[in-house]
């Protein structure tokens, strides 16, 4: 029913961590893509539900990215997520069954996550553009996709003419900042190349195969609040 898909350049731990998230979900009606255009980085890890496309050639921007990444999943709902965060627990789960007692609309989205400051758990986000998006197929494949790097998710979810169902009860995404890596929206509205000159300099040094290993480096889970804790 649904695809995960994942944009990644030269944060592979961090793959790593979302990778597993998305395998603890165990949705058998799931799968996951991963998006690297890192030309100097073959990453590899088989499973049944997960896909790796490791491009030749970077793309002119994140909007495009995600273009093309929308256009091969093959599942009829898209969940976003980005490399550096984490699927919550049952995520997937809670999302298929909002669908299935709201169906029709082009976007499912909480307005809240779980934000994390160097992998400690913080508290609950404020509303913002990413906070677990997910977009019909037939959505995303009728909406023309800006070609920049910066608030193109607001383009695409807010500014497309998507009808918008906003989610209740607990987050589905983790939100994760900091942890000694790059960040391209702390960038601002750059080139994409000027990105990449940021990611080359500060991601991983990384070239030619890498065999991927999915795991938590922490438990990212246990840390989260109860229900009973969560707004509504």
């Amino acid at each position: 029913m649904m695809t995960v898909l994942t944009l990644t350049y030269k944060r592979r731990a961090l793959l790593e961590e979302a990778i597993y998230s998305f395998l603890l979900q165990g949705n058998p009606d799931s799968e996951m893509l991963v998006i690297n255009d890192c030309p100097d980085v073959w990453y590899d890890f088989y499973h049944p539900r997960v896909r790796i496309y490791n491009l030749s050639e970077r793309f002119s921007s994140l909007g495009k990215k995600l273009e093309y990444g929308f256009s091969e999943c093959r599942y009829p709902y898209i969940y976003r997520l980005d490399d550096d965060d984490l699927l919550a627990p049952n995520a997937l789960h809670r999302v298929a069954q909002v669908i299935a007692e709201h169906p029709g609309f082009d976007i499912y989205r909480h307005t809240q996550s779980y934000f994390f400051d160097n992998c400690v758990y913080k508290n609950l986000s404020s509303p913002n553009v990413n906070a677990g998006n997910v977009y019909s197929a037939d959505f995303v494949r009728r909406i023309p996709f800006p070609d920049r790097n910066f608030a193109e998710d607001e383009i695409i979810t807010f500014r497309s003419g998507g009808s918008v169902y906003e989610m209740g009860g607990a987050p589905t995404m983790c939100y994760r900042w900091g942890m000694g890596c790059y960040h391209v929206s702390s960038l601002g509205d750059v080139p994409l190349d000027v990105s990449y000159e940021f990611a080359d300099a500060m991601g991983d040094p990384d070239v030619g195969y890498v065999k991927l290993f999915p795991q938590f480096r922490q438990d990212y889970w246990k840390m989260l609040p109860t229900p009973e804790e969560n707004t509504p």
